[in-house]
């Protein structure tokens, strides 16, 4: 049995359901696209040192930024929460209730630091448009744009998390 992630059970069958599906779809051709251009700059990288003797300093900052791109949409929109590394030791000893209360109580300490973090995040990616990467000179706030959407898209996520574990059926959803 294949389990939904919050948003999929809040969002429903709906339209909005149908919407999240086909978003999340998307990031997820668009985070392999990225990995598949990752690989053919890294080829091309490696053949041009090889056969030319010389360092393609380009691709090393295309890599970078891409994996940057790539880590941060996978992980906001892609990676459950129950797939992420965690320190679990007391948790999974807990009856189901302690969990929901662990969960919840994670969920509201993490989330509101990131909420709280929010405002200074965004205003400092804002302020990064005056940088440039070194060799690409592209600008710093497109480069880390993404770390705005993880931030936002993370407390949409749990919000949603919160919402599935107050509803009566939230052992289910565990």
């Amino acid at each position: 049995m294949q389990t939904k992630s919050a948003p999929e059970h809040a969002a429903g069958g709906g339209a909005w359901g149908r919407a999240l599906r086909h978003a999340r779809r998307g990031i997820e051709v668009l985070c392999n696209l990225l990995f598949v251009v990752v690989f053919v700059v890294f080829l091309y990288k490696v053949a041009v040192r090889h056969t030319a003797g010389d360092a393609v300093a380009w691709a090393d900052e295309v890599t970078v930024v891409l994996f940057i791109w790539i880590i941060f949409l996978a992980n906001a929109f892609l990676v459950e929460d129950r797939r992420q590394i965690c320190f679990d030791l007391v948790d999974r000893n807990l009856p189901p209730q302690g969990r929901r209360i662990v969960a919840v109580l994670r969920i509201l300490l993490l989330g509101g630091i990131i909420a709280w973090s929010l405002p200074g995040a965004f205003d400092y990616i804002l302020f990064l448009w005056r940088e440039r990467t070194p060799v690409m000179l592209w600008r710093l706030d497109i480069v880390y744009f993404c770390f705005g959407i993880f931030l936002a898209a993370t407390l949409v996520r749990w919000a949603l998390r919160l919402i599935e574990l107050s509803r009566s059926d939230w052992r289910n959803r565990l």
